[in-house]
């Protein structure tokens, strides 16, 4: 393998050793293929070629034991693992409950540490555990335990941690060697390349195991020199392969026959060193995992069902082969005959289904059978270019690229690449057999769910309606319900009711949902399972994140959003945090500077007030102080609303217009008069509507308010608007005065003649530059009246200003664009024949 001149030369030195050394590690590896007994079986996860070569292997060798890189404590699991009723795709979940100190303040759900182990038909640790039963060998798995090794490859995690593979492929997707030579052989990534080298042999070649795993230990040989013995020290890899090398010579030890080690490719010179070395441990040993200062909790580990949507490397999965649905198709096609896979017939398939689902999916363009035809020739065609037996996955992907792909791969065809990865992707679901342990997550789950009466053993979505104001037992269901839609597990669906989170639709008593108990409900929860072991739990971690959220956001004081998280906590069930929230309220509400979080704090706790049975409230009193506190606490900040900024007043108008809705919802709620209710809320609204530097939208809806309240008369309203209106006001800011007027009372341009007849004045006194330039502004102001009342107010102007003339009225269909476009043409042509001396022929004097 030769490099470009161009290379620096510590490449080119490193590449001289490499080639020095594979011959070595080749004739290391194929010298202790059968030196002892021992037979090693180099592979890739979730490979087909490996896992035929594996069947082979072990089908003619007849091992007395077949070990398996994987933690020795899954041996517990083999029983299940060989059951007939279970069909993969499966998964072990390993779960370790991570350590809590003993001086932790408050009682929290434990962290966990996760990972899957997954298995499909053809990866070869499965096709060694069914092939090595078959053939009466002994099974064991070698690796060591996820909680003995878990603590150090995770201890930089301070949070719940999102669950990882054991069966990383990091080193060969990271390794150099394998990136140049994937490089000189045309391949675009590590997958690619590995089709090319090992899944897409001849069928012969494929049987031939012997140089199969040969080729495989010097390809991933390659990968292991790019990684210094320090670095795999550091990450795990050496005390994994020393823990392995023991359990092996273990089994060496007391074994009579043949043993095939079925390991990583990665793995495989190193373990096959440590076991020609003399001084070797002669026993596995676990590495201790617990603090000495903290209480331990142990994990476990589950068989679950798995999918192969999360078993794509597409979609982010850690290790293995991408494709699984394609992949498949494969492994159905080599098992089925002796003469190895028919790839021809597989593309075929797959590019038929797409064709069909287009159909079916009724999409703008169709694939048609002309299309399929030519994808499979072409697909057929560029194998033969690259040297394959017959098409591979990328093969077919350019082909269908080149044939079916008119434009952009997303540009008229709604979506072509999402439709090629589901189907080369696929969905299936796997089983395990019935009573076998799960997840106590999963345990937790399906426990309160035949509490709350749901069907488990039938998918159909059924109707529930729950009477959550009068029956109990319907209100411990809804909490069920709105806990399982909080953590997106897909078992309800909500169709009508009141929304208690955002304070509407609160006149419903009963509401209905929409459940069903499917397998995609397990996935999630499966999916969830690495997050805790309980779905409160769940939800309390969710709902403490939320808050830290908060806090990220320059939102941690934000009274409105403590109200989400207290209602959120009484949808879901969590009364046992509500102390906390309501503790966390109340110094919100001492702290939090913005009127209008404080405003809309006030609404949800009225809304919150309103359900509070079937919220389960009832037995907080704190809730009924929280809320007369509100009411001081916005009329304290309520001056700011007159200090904001031009595109901030509309927000404004209707925070002020908000309070007083609030205002007349808690005299209503309450017997009890308010703090400063009868001097503070006007005296509040005077201050705002008299002040020169407020925002004019903000101080005429100040006075408009205090007209309405019947603490202004028609005199006092009309003074101060002309300050607002008359003389010296800027045009700019009469408009805002006029919509601040029109958001808070808009019936008073109706029913106040003196007012209208103030803003016809002003408006009239307007040159045709600044009428246009307002007119789009003026036309939102207005848009608050209904139509009846804007006809009504248009016919009242246009008798004042053009007395006996009749108001036409003819809707041509004109936008607001083109009205302004013929104002400024208007305007434009006065202009012009003005210029020219013909002002009279306009009309003008």
């Amino acid at each position: 393998m030769a490099l470009n001149a161009s290379q620096p030369a510590q490449a080119q030195a490193s590449t001289e050793a490499l080639h020095a050394a594979l011959p070595a590690m080749v004739r290391a590896g194929l010298s202790l293929l059968n030196a002892n007994g021992l037979h090693f079986a180099p592979i890739r996860h979730h490979s087909p070629a490996c896992a035929l070569a594996l069947r082979t292997m072990i089908a003619e060798l007849r091992p007395a034991a077949v070990l398996i890189e994987g933690p020795d404590d899954f041996d517990a699991l083999l029983p299940v693992l060989l059951d007939e009723r279970t069909r993969p795709p499966v998964a072990i979940l390993s779960q370790n409950l991570r350590e809590v100190p003993d001086d932790e303040e408050e009682q929290a759900t434990p962290g966990l540490q996760s990972a899957f182990f997954p298995f499909c038909d053809y990866s070869p640790e499965w096709v060694a555990l069914q092939a090595g039963r078959q053939a009466g060998a002994q099974l064991a798995f070698i690796d060591l335990p996820w909680r003995a090794r878990g603590a150090d490859e995770c201890k930089a995690e301070d949070d719940v941690e999102e669950a990882r593979s054991l069966m990383t492929e990091r080193y060969l997707a990271h390794s150099a060697w394998l990136r140049t030579l994937a490089a000189r052989s045309g391949c675009r990534d590590q997958d690619e390349l590995w089709d090319h080298l090992f899944e897409l042999r001849p069928a012969a070649q494929l049987r031939d195991w012997r140089a199969l795993f040969a080729d495989i230990f010097s390809y991933c040989a390659m990968a292991r020199a790019d990684y210094e013995e320090a670095v795999l020290e550091a990450e795990g890899s050496l005390p994994r392969e020393r823990h392995m090398a023991a359990h092996i010579r273990q089994w060496r030890a007391k074994t009579n026959g043949p043993i095939v080690i079925v390991a990583g490719g990665f793995h495989t010179s190193a373990l096959q060193a440590m076991l020609a070395a003399a001084a070797l441990e002669a026993k596995p040993r676990r590495r201790a995992a617990a603090s000495a200062n903290a209480k331990t909790n142990q994990g476990g580990n589950w068989l679950i069902r798995y999918s192969f949507d999360r078993l794509d490397a597409l979609n982010g999965y850690a290790s293995g082969m991408p494709a699984p649905a394609y992949y498949q198709r494969v492994w159905n096609s080599a098992i089925a005959t002796d003469d190895g896979p028919h790839l021809q017939q597989v593309a075929a398939d797959a590019l038929a289904r797409l064709a069909r689902e287009s159909r079916e999916l009724n999409l703008a363009q169709t694939i048609s059978t002309a299309d399929v035809q030519a994808a499979l020739l072409q697909a057929c065609r560029l194998a033969t270019l690259r040297g394959h037996a017959g098409p591979g996955r990328q093969d077919l992907l350019d082909a269908v690229l080149s044939c079916f792909v008119k434009g952009a791969i997303d540009e008229g065809n709604l979506g072509l690449a999402g439709d090629i990865r589901r189907v080369l992707g696929g969905s299936l679901l796997g089983d395990v057999p019935p009573g076998a342990a799960a997840p106590p997550l999963l345990d937790d789950a399906l426990r309160l769910a035949r509490r709350m009466g749901v069907r488990l053993d039938d998918s159909q979505p059924r109707s529930m309606r729950l009477d959550i104001y009068r029956k109990e037992r319907h209100r411990e269901r809804s909490r069920f319900m709105h806990l399982l839609r909080y953590l997106d597990v897909g078992l309800a669906r909500w169709q009508s009711g009141p929304d208690f989170l955002n304070g509407t639709r609160m006149e419903l008593l009963i509401e209905e949902w929409d459940v069903a108990w499917t397998p995609v409900v397990e996935a999630r929860l499966i999916e969830l399972a690495p997050q805790g072991s309980s779905l409160a739990g769940i939800a309390l971690a969710r709902l403490r994140g939320e808050e830290a959220s908060l806090a990220a956001e320059g939102k941690a004081r934000s009274a409105s959003q403590a109200v989400v998280l207290l209602t959120r906590a009484c949808l879901i069930g969590l009364h046992e945090r509500l102390p906390v929230l309501l503790d966390t309220l109340a110094s919100h509400l001492d702290e939090d500077a913005s009127p209008h979080s404080i405003i809309v704090c006030g609404h949800r706790l009225l809304a919150l007030w309103r359900a509070r049975e079937p919220l389960g409230m009832q037995e907080h009193p704190q809730l009924r102080a929280l809320l007369l506190r509100v009411w001081p606490t916005a009329l304290y900040l309520l001056p700011r609303l007159a200090e904001i900024k031009p595109e901030e007043e509309a927000a404004a108008i209707a925070s002020l217009l908000s309070l007083r809705a609030f205002h007349h919802a808690l005299r209503a709620l309450l017997d009890d008069p308010l703090p400063g209710e009868t001097a503070d809320w006007p005296a509040r609204l005077q201050a705002m509507a008299e002040r020169a530097d407020a925002a004019p939208g903000v101080g005429s809806a100040c006075a408009a308010l205090l007209f309405l309240d019947g603490h202004w008369s028609e005199a006092e309203l009309s003074a101060m608007l002309a300050s607002r209106f008359g003389p010296g006001a800027s045009a700019g800011d009469a408009v805002r005065a006029l919509h601040g007027l029109l958001s808070a009372a808009p019936e008073l341009l109706l029913t106040q003649a003196r007012l209208r007849e103030d803003v016809n004045a002003i408006l009239a006194g307007w040159d045709d530059a600044t009428f246009i330039r307002y007119l789009p502004d003026l036309r939102q102001t207005f848009a608050q009246l209904k139509p009846q009342e804007t006809a009504q107010l248009a016919a009242t102007l246009a008798d004042a200003n053009t007395p006996g003339l009749p108001l036409a009225v003819d809707w041509h269909g004109a936008s607001e664009q083109d009205m302004l476009a013929g104002a400024a043409l208007q305007a434009a042509l006065v202009e012009s024949l003005a210029r020219d001396g013909l002002s009279a022929w306009g009309g003008m004097p």
